[in-house]
């Protein structure tokens, strides 16, 4: 079964971008906690390095729920495969000749662009690409700046 259509915007992105629809926000949607999932052990030492640098920007913009486990992992691990490629792909070259004598484009490419791909879209989901902060709006923190001369005076 597929979906017609854009996927629904999480309620957590849609009220950082300040509800631009100015629909109503659906009360259904589950409401998580926001907190880190575990780390799943299978992902290897770049996907992990990534994942450690990439909890705490999500957890700051408050959209990062256990529940999140599975996509972050693959947006990671996805990370990773494509830096291995890239690595290979600098090694070998760009294109490369077929035993026929025929030059032509190197397969560790269209790896690279799939990765690219999937990491774009995961990372839109999370908003984190450009594209998706803009339509993000910090809410505005609820203490106040303390006056730090105040005891003097």
């Amino acid at each position: 079964m597929s979906f017609m259509g854009r996927p629904p915007v999480p309620t957590a992105l849609k009220i950082l971008a300040g509800n631009p629809g100015k629909r109503p926000i659906s009360d259904h949607e589950p409401k998580l906690e926001i907190r880190a999932p575990e780390c799943p052990e299978h992902l290897d030492d770049v996907a992990k390095r990534e994942w450690d640098r990439i909890v705490p920007i999500l957890l700051r913009m408050r959209v990062l729920t256990e529940a999140d486990q599975i996509a972050l992992a693959n947006m990671c691990q996805t990370y990773s495969t494509l830096i291995d490629a890239q690595k290979k792909l600098k090694q070998s070259g760009l294109v490369y000749k077929t035993q026929s004598g025929y030059v032509q484009a190197n397969p560790l490419l269209a790896v690279v662009n799939k990765c690219i791909q999937v990491i774009s879209r995961i990372q839109s989901e999370f908003g984190l690409t450009p594209a998706a902060r803009v339509r993000l709006h910090a809410e505005a923190s609820e203490e106040k700046p303390t006056n730090k001369w105040a005891d003097l005076g």
